[in-house]
């Protein structure tokens, strides 16, 4: 029979109980190692997730958006909460003009997250590409009823009421963005396009100086004075104008003003006109004067005219046969217009070549001009179609000093040959002052 010897008995006791802890430590600590781990395993699992994020960020702006799209679904596979991934896989459908698409992936954030507002903005987005403008509307209300300080809405808002052709709101919705922040230049580019959207006419002064250096010391100066009114219509644009010339030949003295008027009238989409007419009582300028040309956007920015112009002086006619050759890239404007001009002395070939640089909107750029041949950058006097050749270089500023207010400033140098063998410089400076005036909100 076992018999527990019981002088032993406390000994064994504190041996059970001692064992007992040992375990009880070497059990706590693998789970801690366990749960440790697991934690680290999480941890690196989400930064990886994050560099996967920034990875398709980065492809999707650059424009490999198929790429962009597979590896947002990858990490969605893995996380389906992470709404940053969600808002951009619906912004590259939206991109992609797969609206539906984009527009399941932005409300599932949205009713999983009701305030994420860059899903609510991406929303807004999808529908004014989509030209749904209602919804458009719908969802920025709804987000500027959350924060009714936010900028981004209210911009976007702007955006739709212009579209729309609401500029009564879009102008409010703009002058409040402007109070929170006045240097917003988005909002100022799309206040500025509203104001030319709503231009009553506008109004531009211009002076020309041109000054000679040539055998016969009197020869010269020239001054040219014009005044424009244009209006802007359904159809098009139509400017009329006065111009005054008052021109020194050696002891000869010539001045008078000529009346014109220029039609620019829309035909289709990319396509449109220009058509002018001209009377002068003068004999300083062209009894009548006509012209026209057609103009026509092509793909990748390219653009091309043709057209003629007839001069009828007291002495002489002449036929002039113009086109143009032009490409927009990036911020650059090129052209090519020659001139292939019919007069008495027989048949002249010139050409102009334009290249001009757009600044932060398409009324602020320089231009630099070269050229070559007998015709004149301005078709106003029989002395510079008549000459034998010249030599053209110059330079164009245009500047706005307001939303209103817009300067020109051309200066212009030329080599002329205005008679056989008998060349002389020409220095040439116009100034010009515009002002447009808008329907007031």
């Amino acid at each position: 029979m076992f018999r527990i010897n019981h002088k032993k008995t406390p000994e064994f006791f504190f041996k059970f109980f001692l064992l007992i802890i040992l375990i009880s430590i070497v059990i706590i600590s693998a789970s801690d190692a366990s749960n440790f781990t697991m934690l680290r395993f999480s941890d690196q699992q989400a930064a990886d997730l994050d560099e996967m994020f920034k990875r398709a960020r980065d492809l999707a702006f650059r424009g490999s958006r198929t790429e962009a799209r597979e590896l947002c679904k990858n990490i969605l596979e893995k996380k389906p909460e992470y709404h940053d991934v969600r808002v951009l896989l619906g912004r590259i459908y939206a991109w992609d003009e797969e609206y539906d698409l984009a527009r399941g992936e932005l409300l599932r954030v949205i009713q999983e997250s009701p305030s994420h507002l860059d899903a609510k903005s991406a929303l807004i987005d999808v529908e004014y590409w989509a030209n749904d403008l209602a919804q458009a509307l719908k969802y920025c209300d709804e987000g500027l009823k959350k924060d009714p300080s936010n900028r981004d809405f209210l911009y976007k808002k702007a955006q739709i009421f212009e579209k729309q052709g609401n500029y009564k709101e879009a102008s409010e919705n703009i002058y409040l963005l402007l109070k929170m922040n006045s240097g917003h230049t988005d909002a100022k580019e799309l206040l500025s396009r509203i104001q030319f959207s709503t231009q009553i006419f506008e109004t531009k002064v211009k002076y020309g100086y041109d000054h000679f250096n040539r055998e016969e010391g009197s020869f010269g100066p020239w001054h040219l004075f014009s005044f424009d009114l244009s209006k802007k219509l359904k159809w098009g644009t139509v400017i009329g104008r006065i111009n005054y010339a008052n021109r020194n030949f050696s002891s000869i003295s010539k001045s008078g003003p000529q009346f014109e008027i220029d039609l620019y009238p829309r035909i289709t989409k990319g396509f449109y006109a220009y058509v002018n007419g001209g009377y002068s009582s003068s004999s300083v300028f062209p009894k009548y004067r006509f012209g026209g040309e057609l103009y026509k956007s092509l793909p990748s920015g390219f653009e091309i005219s043709a057209g003629a112009r007839y001069l009828d002086f007291s002495s002489s006619s002449v036929f002039l046969y113009t086109g143009n050759l032009g490409k927009y890239y990036k911020n650059y404007w090129f052209s090519l217009r020659p001139f292939i001009t019919s007069k008495t002395s027989g048949i002249d070939i010139s050409g102009i070549l334009l290249i001009r640089k757009y600044q932060n909107n398409p009324r602020n750029y320089i231009s630099l001009l070269l050229g070559i041949g007998s015709s004149p950058i301005e078709l106003f006097f029989l002395e510079d179609i008549e000459r034998l050749n010249s030599y053209k270089i110059g330079l164009e500023i245009v500047q706005m000093v307001s939303r209103s207010t817009l300067i020109e400033i051309q200066i212009r140098y030329e080599r002329e040959e205005f008679q056989a063998g008998k060349f002389g410089n020409r220095y040439t400076l116009n100034f010009s002052l515009l002002q447009t005036f808008f329907k007031k909100y």
